[in-house]
């Protein structure tokens, strides 16, 4: 055992009262042991290149309570989690305040939505031999695309507004519907971002934004990247928690 060489994205497990979790482990530059938990129950586990085996058994010992414990909260809280209805009268969310959802069927301008006070309204086809489950996809797909299409000038306004605060130059903005993750970026300085954040409010757009524009200055979660974000958004652990806590609300 103590010659076991850790490979990057092998599946290992850790087991506490009974009950045992899987999780990936890689080895990179960091100086301490990093956890990850994903929105989808998944662990990672990053530690140092110059960790022994014996070290990352004992750190992991010591807080296999606390991951098993989170895993079993979040797989807890996504078997909880039912499909929305998209159905005339469900409360639907955009930028963090409820619409109440309209389906008008109409012969013309099939999926466009439109935004008013308190409603936000579908057009759908009136053809008698459209199934209901091939209409839930089809107004799925026009509220994500309508979703997709606003988040992207709201990401680019901000992108524009706090790259300019960091001292950063973004080169390409994707939206993607992405599961695990609400933005990530790359060296390329190429930042990617969730559109499903389209439905929080946009303080909590803005604190991912700025996360993601933090990084291409400082690519780790160091004091030195927390100290850069808290120097643009003071109140960014309020931002994050209600993220952490509202984020499985986030889907349509």
């Amino acid at each position: 055992m103590a010659n076991k060489t850790y490979i990057a994205n092998k599946k290992y497990t850790i087991e506490a009262n009974g009950e045992r979790i899987e999780y990936t482990l890689v080895k990179s530059k960091r100086k301490t042991i990093g956890i990850t938990i994903y929105e989808d129950g998944r662990v990672r586990i990053s530690v140092p290149f110059s960790a022994s085996e014996k070290y990352i058994q004992e750190e992991l010992q010591s807080k296999a309570d606390w991951i098993i414990k989170k895993v079993r909260e979040i797989r807890s809280k996504n078997s909880a989690a039912i499909q929305r209805p998209l159905i005339d009268g469900e409360k639907i969310l955009y930028l963090g305040r409820e619409y109440e959802l309209k389906i008008e069927e109409k012969i013309y301008n099939c999926g466009e939505v439109v935004l008013n006070e308190n409603t936000m309204t579908i057009a759908v086809s009136l053809t008698p031999l459209f199934p209901e489950e091939i209409k839930h996809h089809f107004i799925k797909g026009a509220l994500k695309k309508w979703y997709s299409q606003r988040f992207c000038e709201i990401a680019q306004n901000r992108i524009h507004k706090f790259s300019s605060q960091i001292g950063v130059k973004v080169n390409k903005l994707s939206i993607k519907d992405q599961k695990t993750r609400w933005g990530s970026c790359s060296k390329k300085d190429n930042i990617s971002l969730n559109w499903r954040l389209v439905m929080s409010p946009e303080s909590v757009i803005d604190y991912v934004v700025v996360h993601e524009l933090c990084h291409l200055k400082v690519m780790n979660h160091s004091k030195e990247f927390w100290d850069l974000v808290a120097s643009i958004l003071p109140d960014y652990i309020d931002r994050r928690k209600w993220l952490k806590a509202n984020g499985e609300t986030l889907r349509i």
